[in-house]
Order: structure tokens, then sequence, then C-alpha cells
């Protein structure tokens, strides 16, 4: 993760210095994309029973989805449910990274605004 921090901070153009108050937004939306592409992943089977990812038995709208959609017959009105909530998981997930990408954005140069969106961390 060093590396790659510090690769973000040579690419971006900060001193050390800079960094230090640059470095944490960075992070922020770093832990916001991989916390919203985990909850993508994990509807492939991605963070469960030993396929890869947290063992956590913690349930989250995704393993609560998948879980109600491996049964034979669920009602409609429990996956409607259970959709809505993942729904609203990923739409308050994407607005916390949406408000991390605004906190970078305004510590860039236009610059260093284009060089963040082609390393992808800003849209």
């Amino acid at each position: 993760m060093e590396r790659i921090m510090d690769r973000y901070r040579e690419n971006l153009g900060f001193s050390v210095a800079e960094w230090k108050v640059v470095q944490p937004k960075v992070q922020a939306v770093m832990d916001n994309r991989i916390s919203g592409a985990s909850g993508m992943m994990s509807m492939f089977g991605g963070s469960r029973r030993g396929r890869g990812g947290s063992s956590s038995d913690e349930k989250t709208p995704s393993s609560e989805l998948r879980d109600l959609l491996e049964k034979e017959n669920p009602a409609k009105s429990d996956i409607k449910a259970k959709l809505a909530a993942y729904r609203a998981e990923r739409k308050a997930s994407e607005a916390k990274l949406k408000k991390a990408q605004e906190g970078l954005r305004q510590l860039l140069t236009i610059k260093q605004e284009a060089q963040a969106v082609l390393a992808g961390l800003l849209d």
C-alpha cells in the first residue's frame, strides 16, 4: 500500500509535506472504492464460504439478498424488500465515495485532477 501511495504522490506532484494533507483524502477515496467493489463482488460469491474476502458472519444487505436468492422458492415480497435494502446500501456507498472524491478534488489543481481521473481516483 505504501508503494501505491508513493506512486500517487509522485504522479500528482506533491511534496512529502503537502502529501501529509492530501494522503488521507486519497486513502478515503481508495477505502470507499474498495468497500463498494467488495459489495458487488459478494453478489458473485466473492466474500463467502471460503471463496475469498472476509470470513465474517456479519450480515449485509448484499449477503442477505444472495442468501435469499439461493433458496428454492423465495417469496417475491422478500426479494423486493432485500433488493430495496441492497439498493439503499449501494446508494449510500456511492454517496460516501462521491463525498470522499470531492474532498480530494478540492485539494487538486486541474492538472492533478486530470491525473487523478486517469489513475482511477476520481470520476
